[in-house]
Protein backbone atom coordinates (compact mmCIF):
# COMPACT_ATOMS: atom_id res chain seq x y z
CA UNK A 1 0.00 0.00 0.00
CA UNK A 2 1.34 3.50 -1.01
CA UNK A 3 2.12 5.54 1.54
CA UNK A 4 1.06 9.07 1.04
CA UNK A 5 3.16 12.21 2.80
CA UNK A 6 3.61 15.90 2.56
CA UNK A 7 6.34 17.57 3.75
CA UNK A 8 6.98 21.26 4.98
CA UNK A 9 10.34 22.90 6.85
CA UNK A 10 9.52 21.42 9.93
CA UNK A 11 6.87 19.07 9.98
CA UNK A 12 5.83 15.61 7.76
CA UNK A 13 2.28 14.83 6.60
CA UNK A 14 1.26 11.25 6.48
CA UNK A 15 -2.26 10.19 5.49
CA UNK A 16 -3.96 8.28 8.22
CA UNK A 17 -4.11 4.70 8.57
CA UNK A 18 -5.29 2.32 11.14
CA UNK A 19 -2.62 2.30 13.41
CA UNK A 20 -3.23 6.35 13.87
CA UNK A 21 -6.46 5.71 16.55
CA UNK A 22 -4.72 6.51 19.62
CA UNK A 23 -2.72 9.77 18.00
CA UNK A 24 -6.42 10.87 16.27
CA UNK A 25 -7.62 10.14 20.04
CA UNK A 26 -4.90 12.60 21.38
CA UNK A 27 -6.70 15.27 19.06
CA UNK A 28 -10.14 14.46 19.58
CA UNK A 29 -9.86 14.60 23.76
CA UNK A 30 -9.13 17.95 23.62
CA UNK A 31 -11.76 20.69 24.18
CA UNK A 32 -10.19 23.69 22.67
CA UNK A 33 -8.70 22.01 19.51
CA UNK A 34 -12.52 20.29 18.88
CA UNK A 35 -13.93 23.43 19.56
CA UNK A 36 -14.51 24.18 15.88
CA UNK A 37 -14.93 20.92 15.09
CA UNK A 38 -17.84 19.03 17.26
CA UNK A 39 -17.98 21.99 19.83
CA UNK A 40 -17.05 19.82 22.34
CA UNK A 41 -13.96 17.16 23.56
CA UNK A 42 -15.01 13.56 22.15
CA UNK A 43 -14.37 10.79 24.41
CA UNK A 44 -12.83 7.28 23.00
CA UNK A 45 -15.71 5.65 21.28
CA UNK A 46 -17.04 9.05 19.78
CA UNK A 47 -13.16 9.60 18.54
CA UNK A 48 -13.10 6.02 17.45
CA UNK A 49 -16.04 6.37 15.73
CA UNK A 50 -14.64 9.40 14.30
CA UNK A 51 -11.88 7.82 13.10
CA UNK A 52 -13.57 4.97 11.56
CA UNK A 53 -15.34 7.54 9.25
CA UNK A 54 -12.09 9.18 8.25
CA UNK A 55 -10.49 5.19 7.27
CA UNK A 56 -12.81 5.12 4.79
CA UNK A 57 -12.42 8.60 3.70
CA UNK A 58 -8.95 7.85 3.08
CA UNK A 59 -8.96 4.31 1.38
CA UNK A 60 -8.64 5.69 -1.95
CA UNK A 61 -5.55 5.59 -3.51
CA UNK A 62 -5.30 9.69 -3.85
CA UNK A 63 -3.61 12.16 -2.03
CA UNK A 64 -7.22 13.34 -0.82
CA UNK A 65 -8.09 12.61 2.69
CA UNK A 66 -6.87 13.09 6.16
CA UNK A 67 -3.39 13.40 7.35
CA UNK A 68 -1.48 13.32 10.78
CA UNK A 69 0.85 16.00 11.21
CA UNK A 70 4.42 15.28 13.25
CA UNK A 71 7.78 17.13 13.50
CA UNK A 72 10.34 15.68 11.19
CA UNK A 73 12.71 16.05 14.10
CA UNK A 74 11.05 14.38 16.86
CA UNK A 75 8.46 12.64 15.18
CA UNK A 76 6.13 14.36 17.77
CA UNK A 77 1.76 14.48 16.72
CA UNK A 78 1.67 18.29 15.61
CA UNK A 79 -2.15 18.20 14.49
CA UNK A 80 -4.30 16.66 11.75
CA UNK A 81 -4.76 18.47 8.33
CA UNK A 82 -7.09 17.39 4.73
CA UNK A 83 -7.10 17.78 1.15
CA UNK A 84 -10.61 17.10 -0.06
CA UNK A 85 -11.94 16.82 -3.15
CA UNK A 86 -14.89 20.02 -3.33
CA UNK A 87 -16.48 19.89 -6.84
CA UNK A 88 -13.75 20.76 -9.03
CA UNK A 89 -12.06 22.69 -6.39
CA UNK A 90 -9.35 21.30 -3.51
CA UNK A 91 -10.72 21.78 -0.04
CA UNK A 92 -7.73 21.92 3.06
CA UNK A 93 -7.96 21.77 6.55
CA UNK A 94 -6.08 21.50 9.75
CA UNK A 95 -6.39 20.96 13.20
CA UNK A 96 -3.36 21.64 15.61
CA UNK A 97 -2.47 20.67 19.14
CA UNK A 98 -2.67 23.72 21.40
CA UNK A 99 1.21 23.42 22.53
CA UNK A 100 2.17 24.63 18.93
CA UNK A 101 -0.56 27.69 18.73
CA UNK A 102 1.29 30.59 18.34
CA UNK A 103 4.70 29.23 16.75
CA UNK A 104 3.53 29.61 13.09
CA UNK A 105 2.96 26.33 12.31
CA UNK A 106 -1.06 26.39 11.55
CA UNK A 107 0.65 28.89 8.50
CA UNK A 108 3.25 26.68 7.61
CA UNK A 109 1.11 23.78 7.32
CA UNK A 110 -1.42 26.14 5.51
CA UNK A 111 1.10 27.40 2.93
CA UNK A 112 2.27 24.10 2.43
CA UNK A 113 -1.35 22.41 1.68
CA UNK A 114 -1.85 25.25 -0.80
CA UNK A 115 1.42 24.92 -2.86
CA UNK A 116 0.51 21.06 -2.94
CA UNK A 117 -2.57 21.22 -4.02
CA UNK A 118 -1.90 23.60 -6.67
CA UNK A 119 0.89 21.81 -8.27
CA UNK A 120 -0.15 18.72 -7.89
CA UNK A 121 -3.87 18.83 -8.58
CA UNK A 122 -4.30 22.14 -10.90
CA UNK A 123 -7.47 23.21 -9.73
CA UNK A 124 -9.08 25.92 -10.46
CA UNK A 125 -9.42 27.11 -6.88
CA UNK A 126 -7.99 26.10 -3.45
CA UNK A 127 -10.38 26.87 -0.26
CA UNK A 128 -11.29 26.31 3.20
CA UNK A 129 -13.99 27.33 5.12
CA UNK A 130 -13.59 28.78 8.59
CA UNK A 131 -16.10 29.40 11.67
CA UNK A 132 -16.63 33.61 11.64
CA UNK A 133 -15.69 33.67 15.22
CA UNK A 134 -12.04 31.24 14.67
CA UNK A 135 -10.22 34.74 14.53
CA UNK A 136 -7.01 32.80 14.47
CA UNK A 137 -7.78 30.38 11.47
CA UNK A 138 -8.56 33.68 9.59
CA UNK A 139 -5.68 35.34 10.39
CA UNK A 140 -3.82 31.96 9.48
CA UNK A 141 -5.60 31.95 5.95
CA UNK A 142 -4.89 35.50 4.78
CA UNK A 143 -1.14 35.18 5.20
CA UNK A 144 -1.20 31.52 3.30
CA UNK A 145 -2.51 34.24 0.45
CA UNK A 146 -6.31 33.14 0.49
CA UNK A 147 -8.88 35.44 -0.22
CA UNK A 148 -12.63 35.69 1.86
CA UNK A 149 -15.21 35.33 -0.71
CA UNK A 150 -18.64 35.00 0.86
CA UNK A 151 -20.05 34.47 4.42
CA UNK A 152 -22.39 31.05 5.09
CA UNK A 153 -24.84 30.35 6.83
CA UNK A 154 -25.53 26.39 7.46
CA UNK A 155 -27.54 24.89 10.31
CA UNK A 156 -25.20 24.27 12.84
CA UNK A 157 -22.74 27.14 12.05
CA UNK A 158 -21.89 30.24 10.13
CA UNK A 159 -18.81 30.23 8.36
CA UNK A 160 -16.39 32.15 5.64
CA UNK A 161 -15.20 30.31 2.42
CA UNK A 162 -12.04 31.26 1.92
CA UNK A 163 -10.20 31.03 -1.89
CA UNK A 164 -7.05 30.98 -3.37
CA UNK A 165 -6.72 30.76 -7.13
CA UNK A 166 -4.05 31.45 -9.68
CA UNK A 167 -5.87 33.66 -11.71
CA UNK A 168 -7.79 35.80 -9.28
CA UNK A 169 -5.90 36.09 -6.03
CA UNK A 170 -4.71 39.77 -4.97
CA UNK A 171 -1.48 39.22 -4.63
CA UNK A 172 -0.96 37.53 -7.43
CA UNK A 173 -3.09 40.54 -9.75
CA UNK A 174 -1.25 42.72 -8.02
CA UNK A 175 2.42 41.23 -9.39
CA UNK A 176 0.77 41.17 -13.06
CA UNK A 177 -0.37 44.37 -12.87
CA UNK A 178 3.09 45.82 -11.76
CA UNK A 179 4.64 43.32 -14.78
CA UNK A 180 2.17 44.78 -17.28
CA UNK A 181 2.96 48.77 -15.90
CA UNK A 182 7.02 47.68 -16.29
CA UNK A 183 6.27 46.00 -20.28
CA UNK A 184 4.16 49.68 -20.87
CA UNK A 185 6.47 51.85 -19.64
CA UNK A 186 9.52 49.55 -21.62
CA UNK A 187 7.52 49.66 -24.89
CA UNK A 188 6.37 53.46 -24.59
CA UNK A 189 10.58 54.38 -23.56
CA UNK A 190 11.09 52.69 -26.94
CA UNK A 191 8.75 53.75 -28.74
CA UNK A 192 10.10 57.25 -27.53
CA UNK A 193 13.74 56.99 -27.47
CA UNK A 194 15.76 56.60 -31.17
CA UNK A 195 16.71 53.76 -32.89
CA UNK A 196 19.35 54.73 -34.93
CA UNK A 197 22.84 55.28 -33.36
CA UNK A 198 26.31 56.49 -35.46
CA UNK A 199 29.74 56.62 -34.34
CA UNK A 200 32.45 58.51 -36.48
CA UNK A 201 35.83 59.64 -35.15
CA UNK A 202 38.73 61.76 -37.43
CA UNK A 203 42.21 62.21 -37.70
CA UNK A 204 44.85 64.81 -39.92
CA UNK A 205 47.69 62.44 -41.78
CA UNK A 206 50.59 64.65 -43.22
CA UNK A 207 50.48 62.83 -46.63
CA UNK A 208 48.47 63.91 -50.03
CA UNK A 209 44.74 62.61 -50.03
CA UNK A 210 45.61 60.40 -53.29
CA UNK A 211 48.21 58.24 -51.07
CA UNK A 212 45.53 58.22 -48.21
CA UNK A 213 42.95 57.09 -50.11
CA UNK A 214 45.14 54.52 -52.16
CA UNK A 215 45.92 52.83 -49.11
CA UNK A 216 42.04 52.36 -47.47
CA UNK A 217 40.81 51.05 -50.64
CA UNK A 218 42.29 48.25 -50.00
CA UNK A 219 39.55 46.16 -47.43
CA UNK A 220 43.04 43.86 -46.32
CA UNK A 221 44.92 46.98 -45.65
CA UNK A 222 42.22 47.32 -42.90
CA UNK A 223 44.09 44.47 -40.68
CA UNK A 224 47.18 46.59 -40.30
CA UNK A 225 45.60 48.96 -38.80
CA UNK A 226 42.09 48.17 -37.00
CA UNK A 227 42.60 46.90 -33.62
CA UNK A 228 39.95 45.04 -33.79
CA UNK A 229 42.09 41.81 -35.60
CA UNK A 230 44.88 42.54 -32.94
CA UNK A 231 42.52 41.40 -29.99
CA UNK A 232 43.00 37.72 -31.82
CA UNK A 233 46.35 36.86 -33.02
CA UNK A 234 45.07 33.77 -34.35
CA UNK A 235 42.18 34.92 -36.11
CA UNK A 236 40.78 33.21 -39.14
CA UNK A 237 40.25 34.99 -42.08
CA UNK A 238 38.85 34.33 -45.80
CA UNK A 239 38.52 36.49 -48.72
CA UNK A 240 35.60 36.75 -51.68
CA UNK A 241 36.09 38.88 -54.86
CA UNK A 242 38.60 40.93 -56.30
CA UNK A 243 39.71 43.39 -53.06
CA UNK A 244 39.13 47.17 -54.22
CA UNK A 245 36.17 46.48 -55.76
CA UNK A 246 32.68 46.25 -55.42
CA UNK A 247 31.12 43.33 -54.04
CA UNK A 248 34.60 42.01 -52.06
CA UNK A 249 34.19 40.40 -49.21
CA UNK A 250 36.53 39.92 -45.69
CA UNK A 251 35.35 36.89 -43.33
CA UNK A 252 36.18 36.66 -39.78
CA UNK A 253 36.55 33.98 -37.56
CA UNK A 254 37.87 34.66 -33.94
CA UNK A 255 37.90 34.41 -29.86
CA UNK A 256 35.14 35.50 -28.09
CA UNK A 257 35.94 38.82 -28.33
CA UNK A 258 36.36 38.97 -31.63
CA UNK A 259 33.55 37.01 -32.59
CA UNK A 260 32.39 35.72 -36.48
CA UNK A 261 31.47 38.19 -39.05
CA UNK A 262 31.89 39.90 -42.58
CA UNK A 263 32.87 43.00 -43.72
CA UNK A 264 31.50 43.52 -47.74
CA UNK A 265 32.74 46.71 -50.13
CA UNK A 266 29.33 48.26 -51.34
CA UNK A 267 30.43 51.42 -52.96
CA UNK A 268 33.46 53.31 -53.61
CA UNK A 269 33.40 56.90 -54.85
CA UNK A 270 36.85 57.10 -56.27
CA UNK A 271 39.44 59.53 -54.46
CA UNK A 272 36.35 60.22 -52.08
CA UNK A 273 34.64 57.70 -50.06
CA UNK A 274 34.61 53.66 -49.14
CA UNK A 275 31.40 52.56 -48.13
CA UNK A 276 31.32 49.11 -46.85
CA UNK A 277 28.51 46.65 -44.76
CA UNK A 278 29.61 45.08 -41.62
CA UNK A 279 27.86 42.12 -40.52
CA UNK A 280 28.22 40.36 -37.50
CA UNK A 281 27.03 36.58 -36.88
CA UNK A 282 28.59 36.00 -32.96
CA UNK A 283 28.47 36.48 -30.40
CA UNK A 284 24.97 38.42 -31.54
CA UNK A 285 23.52 39.40 -34.86
CA UNK A 286 23.81 42.33 -36.31
CA UNK A 287 24.32 44.86 -39.72
CA UNK A 288 25.74 47.89 -39.96
CA UNK A 289 27.01 50.52 -42.68
CA UNK A 290 30.65 51.80 -42.49
CA UNK A 291 32.83 54.32 -44.15
CA UNK A 292 35.92 55.89 -44.83
CA UNK A 293 35.90 59.38 -45.99
CA UNK A 294 39.00 60.95 -47.39
CA UNK A 295 38.91 65.71 -47.52
CA UNK A 296 42.43 67.45 -48.39
CA UNK A 297 42.60 69.99 -46.32
CA UNK A 298 46.22 70.59 -47.94
CA UNK A 299 48.50 69.59 -50.64
CA UNK A 300 50.55 67.46 -47.76
CA UNK A 301 47.49 66.86 -45.25
CA UNK A 302 44.35 64.61 -45.64
CA UNK A 303 41.70 64.46 -42.81
CA UNK A 304 40.60 60.54 -42.35
CA UNK A 305 36.89 59.87 -41.04
CA UNK A 306 35.77 56.58 -40.12
CA UNK A 307 32.69 55.90 -38.79
CA UNK A 308 29.51 53.50 -38.94
CA UNK A 309 25.91 53.85 -38.63
CA UNK A 310 22.79 51.31 -37.51
CA UNK A 311 19.54 50.82 -36.02
CA UNK A 312 18.34 49.07 -33.23
CA UNK A 313 14.68 47.46 -33.46
CA UNK A 314 12.00 48.63 -30.94
CA UNK A 315 11.78 47.45 -28.11
CA UNK A 316 15.67 46.30 -27.70
CA UNK A 317 16.77 50.59 -28.84
CA UNK A 318 15.86 51.25 -24.75
CA UNK A 319 19.19 49.72 -24.35
CA UNK A 320 21.24 51.73 -26.57
CA UNK A 321 22.24 54.14 -23.71
CA UNK A 322 23.41 51.52 -21.82
CA UNK A 323 25.55 49.58 -24.55
CA UNK A 324 28.43 52.69 -24.30
CA UNK A 325 28.31 52.97 -28.21
CA UNK A 326 29.95 55.82 -28.47
CA UNK A 327 32.44 55.49 -26.00
CA UNK A 328 33.70 51.81 -26.79
CA UNK A 329 33.29 51.77 -29.99
CA UNK A 330 34.40 55.40 -30.37
CA UNK A 331 37.98 54.38 -28.75
CA UNK A 332 38.39 51.55 -31.06
CA UNK A 333 37.96 54.02 -34.15
CA UNK A 334 40.00 56.74 -32.70
CA UNK A 335 43.13 54.20 -31.77
CA UNK A 336 42.57 52.54 -34.96
CA UNK A 337 43.14 55.96 -36.84
CA UNK A 338 46.17 56.55 -35.16
CA UNK A 339 47.85 53.70 -36.00
CA UNK A 340 46.52 54.29 -39.60
CA UNK A 341 48.72 57.59 -39.18
CA UNK A 342 51.57 55.77 -38.28
CA UNK A 343 51.78 53.62 -40.95
CA UNK A 344 50.85 56.48 -43.34
CA UNK A 345 53.95 58.78 -42.02
CA UNK A 346 56.30 56.46 -40.63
Amino acid sequence: MKIFSIKTNRFLLTKMTASDGDKYFRLSDNENVMKFVTGHALNRQESDEMFDRILKENETETYFGRYLIEEKRTGKLVGAAKLEEYGAEVEIGYRILEEYWGKGVATEIAKALLVFSIRKFQPPAVIAFVNVENAASIRVLEKAGMSNLERIEDLDEIKYKFSFSPQTNPLMKKALYILLGIIAIFILAATLMPKNYAVEREIIINKPKAEVFAYLKPLKNQDNWSVWMAKDPDVKKTFKGMDETVGFTSRWEGNEEVGVGEQEIKKITEGERIDTELRFIKPFESTNDAYMITEAIGPEQTRVKWGFTGAMPIPMNVFLPFMGMEDSVGKDFSDGLKNLKKILEG
